[in-house]
Formats: structure tokens, C-alpha cells, sequence
């Protein structure tokens, strides 16, 4: 799918309306591993289209994000208004060779990575969770609106594994 930044943030977003998004967050992984369940072993691995992610290599990518999650959330909070790096999912997708993964051993490391960034989130004030960073892509963002893009984030890949299980393929 090719989207701007902009275009990528509102879709992202919009999947997130009416929500919460801790609430969404701390769903995921029992999302996921009810997802995991259905599937057969080459199901996890298959591709639904060359340029699209097997269920193996989603949860790799969500393992990987709860750990930049968790960097830019304690950078944010320790350097407010710093600068928060973007970086290549594809890129970390190959060399990483997410492909070769275990799903189950991605899933259960998302897990314990998500509890610990939950438990920090929910501790935050008010006025921490206001602060912001400088997202090279995106410009401001705070960390009530990383914690909506993380939701957003998540459903959109449980709609692609949804997707994949069910054996369709997904716009």
C-alpha cells in the first residue's frame, strides 16, 4: 500500500475512534495468540502476496515495535522535545529475517515487551503523557498520541492476520 505519512497516521488513527487505546494494547496479545491457534504452521509462514508479510513476520514486526515503542516513550520522557528517529520496517524485516522466525517465541516476547510499556504508560501523570518528541516523519508527537498510534497499529495488524488465517487477502 502506497501512503503518505499523513494518509498512513489518519487510516491508523481512524481504526482507533471510540476507543482506548491502553485498553486496545493490553487486548493484543491474547488477540494474537487466539489468531495463532487457528492457524497451521505453513499458514504462519505463507505470504499472501510477494510484497506482503506472512503471520510469521507480522509478529516478528510487533515484537520489534514494542521495542522502539518502549525507546521512544522513556526518550520522550527523559529528553522532552528531543528528536525521535524513524526507522525501515522492511529493512529490519530482511536483515532480522523475520521470515526465519518463530511465531510463538515473536508473540510471547511482544508480550512481556507490551506488559512492561503498558506498566510505565499507566503510570504516567497527565503532564507526562503530554510530553512530546519531534518524530522525524511525523513532527510533534506526544506520548498520548504514540500510545493511539500503537493501538491503531495493532488492529491494523490483526485485521491483516485476520485476514491471512481466513485465507483472504487484504486491501
Amino acid at each position: 500500500m502506497n501512503e503518505t505519512v499523513q494518509e498512513y497516521v489518519q487510516r491508523i488513527q481512524s481504526k482507533v475512534q471510540g476507543k482506548n487505546p491502553l485498553q486496545v494494547q493490553a487486548a493484543t496479545a491474547k488477540k494474537l495468540g487466539q489468531l495463532l491457534k487457528r492457524a497451521s504452521p505453513s499458514k504462519l509462514r505463507e505470504r499472501p502476496a510477494p510484497d506482503n508479510w506472512s503471520v510469521a513476520e507480522i509478529l516478528a514486526h510487533l515484537s520489534e515495535t514494542e521495542i522502539v515503542t518502549g525507546w521512544r516513550l522513556r526518550t520522550i520522557l527523559s529528553s522532552p522535545g528531543g528528536a525521535i528517529q524513524p526507522y525501515d520496517q522492511d529493512v529490519w524485516a530482511a536483515e532480522g529475517r523475520y521470515a526465519k522466525r518463530d511465531p510463538r517465541k515473536s508473540l510471547e516476547r511482544f508480550r512481556v515487551l507490551r506488559e512492561a510499556n503498558l506498566e510505565l504508560l499507566k503510570s504516567l501523570t497527565a503532564e507526562q503523557r503530554k510530553r512530546f518528541g519531534i518524530h522525524a516523519e511525523r513532527g510533534e508527537e506526544s506520548i498520548e498520541r504514540l500510545a493511539l498510534l500503537i493501538a491503531g497499529h495493532d488492529i491494523n495488524h490483526i485485521e491483516q492476520i485476520e485476514a491471512i488465517v481466513a485465507g483472504k487477502t487484504r486491501r
